[in-house]
């Protein structure tokens, strides 16, 4: 029988894929800020309701300060780097975008040997040299594109590897947090970290109070679902982070491009260069050889 860590990392990996192929879609109609206004309004009531019931464990949080830290941290860092994310989305192609912030549990892994301790295999450490000799090589490579083949700007790779390293960092203090406190806690500590870093980027932005109510039109409605869709495997994902090793999750989510890839060339036409599928397949390839270390 298939373990629950796993059957969780299964479910956020086929979630997030799927969650990417929208926003690219979505994107389209709607800019980065209002959908990260939208992901604002609708995510904070569930945090709400989750701090409720976290409420009920306060004690916990009482006695591992140094936990509830390592959570504030983890849950910055990865609800930054999804807005992050969303801006590099919204200026390349979701295949690229999607395959870079994946590469993410290559640097996870890197933190969690020289900090945590943990141990990896011959094949783990192959893969994780092979991500980032990957994405060296796509910044060499990528450029404006002709004839029905993505663009994949400049500002595009920066907010793709930015969004790679806050994730890539944030994981290890998310595994950190869990160690110490329960993952409804660690949840509910989302309710001290959406508003600010949530109104810090709309301010930056230039967001009116329009944006945050935007009227009901069809994009408003997909970027809902892209937040709801991107905060259940976010769930799935904190779960199986709970119940398993961080060695194994991290890499086993990250071959969601594998969905995102598939999905935009179904649904939303993406077609890419040769060089830059051939590094694309040696990122997946990477994520490949983690996975199954």
């Amino acid at each position: 029988m298939i373990e629950d860590a796993i059957a969780l990392a299964l479910c956020a990996l086929v979630l997030y894929g799927l969650d990417q192929v929208i926003a690219k879609a979505v994107v389209r109609s709607l800019d980065a800020t209002s959908m990260v206004a939208v992901n604002l309004v609708v995510s904070l009531p569930i945090f709400v309701f989750i701090f409720a019931g976290a409420a009920l464990l306060w004690g916990e949080y009482l006695t591992h300060l140094e936990y509830v830290l390592y959570g504030l941290i983890g849950a910055s860092t990865a609800r930054g780097g999804f807005y992050i994310y969303l801006e590099a989305l919204e200026r390349g192609a979701v295949s690229l975008v999607g395959s870079i912030t994946a590469a993410y549990p290559a640097l996870t892994a890197l933190l969690a040997i020289t900090f945590l301790g943990e141990k990896l295999g011959l094949l783990s450490y192959l893969g994780i040299s092979m991500i980032i000799a990957s994405m060296a090589a796509l910044s060499f490579t990528h450029r404006d594109t002709t004839e029905g083949v993505t663009r994949f700007s400049r500002s595009s790779l920066l907010l793709s590897l930015a969004t790679f390293l806050s994730w890539g960092v944030g994981a290890i203090f998310i595994k950190m947090a869990l160690e110490g406190i329960p993952l409804i806690s660690y949840l509910g500590l989302y309710v001290l970290v959406l508003p600010p870093i949530g109104f810090v980027y709309l301010r930056h932005k230039r967001a009116s109070l329009r944006t945050l109510f935007p009227k009901w039109t069809v994009p408003i409605i997909g970027a809902i679902v892209v937040a709801e869709l991107w905060q259940l495997a976010y769930f799935a994902e904190t779960a199986a982070v709970s119940r398993g090793a961080a060695s194994v999750v991290f890499p086993l989510i990250s071959a969601y491009p594998v969905v995102t890839i598939l999905g935009a060339r179904a649904f939303l036409n993406e077609r890419l260069s040769r060089p830059d599928l051939v590094i694309l397949g040696i990122v997946i390839l990477g994520i490949i050889m983690i996975s199954v270390e």
